[in-house]
This record gives structure tokens, C-alpha cells and sequence, in this order.
């Protein structure tokens, strides 16, 4: 992994959090957050944005358990990264139909119009709203179970605490997100950078050691 991609997933371990507590502070304080306009649409966008890093956070997660744990932790991990990234699909499709509701209707009523014919739409609201999503937070809880080293079970934890939360009254959003922070800040550290050897490299490296 290039140095790059490293400051990239560590960049995302504090703006995927925090993009979340930006929205839910957005949908929960600003007036005029749940119905079209400005408001609908600066909240809509922290969402996408966030949940693009979310998944950049799932990759960073993958290749920390790669770097850290044995065959069966990476096998989790693969597993737990592709759940992710299909949840994480599925909530950006979801913030993408908000976003082109919130902007194509003139106020409430027809916001709610345009929602139920979009819904209505065979299989969109399990893949968009009420099932996709959810593969993003079990992906994410995957991923953390199969890291080891200190800490990690800490972050296990307040990811499942923030979850929890957000699912018993999106009003808690802000406190989510504040909890996926001070779960994902402390993993930043133990992302792996370019000085990380892939085994093949290592296995090169130890050959030629050894004609020497």
C-alpha cells in the first residue's frame, strides 16, 4: 500500500465519523432539515460523503486485520470487508435518492409523493432502505472482531454502543457518530504503510539473505 493510501484511510477514520455527527447534528437542530431545501441538502450530502468513507474505512480495517491476525481472522475480515462495501453501496444509493428528492420536489407533501413512488419500486426498499444498509455496520463489527492488539476490543465495543443508538432513535446520530470516532481514531496508528512487506516480499527478501 502506497503512503498515500495510507493517509487516505487514516484521513477517513476521522471524517467518516464525523460526517455522521455532522448530518445528524444538521437533521436534528437546523430548522428545515426534513423537507426540501438547503438545510435537506447540506445534511443529504455530509451523509454521501461519509458513507464513502465508511467504506474506505472498511478497506483500511481489512488490510489492519491482514496485517495483524492468521488465516481465519483474514478470512473474517475478506467477509466483512464485502459486506461493508455492499452496505455501504446501498446507504450512498439511499443518500443519492434523497439528495434528487430534496431537490426535485417543491415542499413536503411532494417529497413524500416522490419518496413512495420510488419505494414502490420493486426491491428498492429492501436493497436501499430497510436490509442493504444494515451490511455496513455488521460488515464494520466483522472487521473489528478480527483484528487483534490493544484496543481493539474498546473499539468493538463503542462501534456496537453507536450502532445500537442510532437504531433505537436516529435523534442519537450525533452521539453514533461521536462513538465510531473514539472507536476509529485510536486504529489509525496501526494502519499499515508502505513499510508493511506483502509475504511475497518478505519471502524474497529471505531468499536472497540467504545466498548471501
Amino acid at each position: 500500500m502506497t503512503e498515500r493510501a495510507a493517509r487516505l484511510i487514516r484521513f477517513s477514520y476521522i471524517a467518516a465519523p464525523v460526517l455522521l455527527v455532522v448530518y445528524g447534528s444538521v437533521r436534528l437542530l437546523v430548522e428545515g432539515a426534513r423537507e426540501p431545501g438547503a438545510a435537506w441538502t447540506t445534511g443529504h450530502l455530509a451523509f454521501l460523503s461519509g458513507v464513502l468513507f465508511f467504506a474506505v474505512v472498511c478497506e483500511g480495517l481489512r488490510r489492519t486485520a491482514a496485517a495483524s491476525g492468521g488465516p481465519v481472522r483474514q478470512r473474517v475480515a475478506r467477509v466483512g470487508a464485502v459486506a461493508g462495501w455492499v452496505g455501504a453501496a446501498a446507504a450512498a444509493a439511499q443518500a443519492v435518492i434523497d439528495l434528487y428528492v430534496g431537490l426535485r420536489a417543491a415542499d413536503k407533501p411532494e417529497m413524500k409523493e416522490l419518496f413512495a413512488r420510488v419505494q414502490e419500486v420493486p426491491g428498492v426498499m429492501p436493497a436501499v432502505y430497510t436490509v442493504g444498509p444494515l451490511f455496513l455496520y455488521l460488515g464494520t463489527i466483522a472487521l473489528l472482531a478480527s483484528i487483534r492488539g490493544p484496543g481493539t476490543v474498546r473499539s468493538l465495543l463503542l462501534f456496537v454502543v453507536g450502532t445500537t443508538a442510532m437504531a433505537a432513535n436516529l435523534d442519537l446520530l450525533p452521539l453514533g457518530g461521536l462513538c465510531y470516532l473514539l472507536a476509529f481514531a485510536p486504529l489509525r496508528s496501526r494502519v499499515p504503510g508502505p513499510a508493511v512487506d506483502s509475504g511475497a516480499g518478505r519471502a524474497a527478501r529471505a531468499r536472497l539473505d540467504h545466498t548471501r
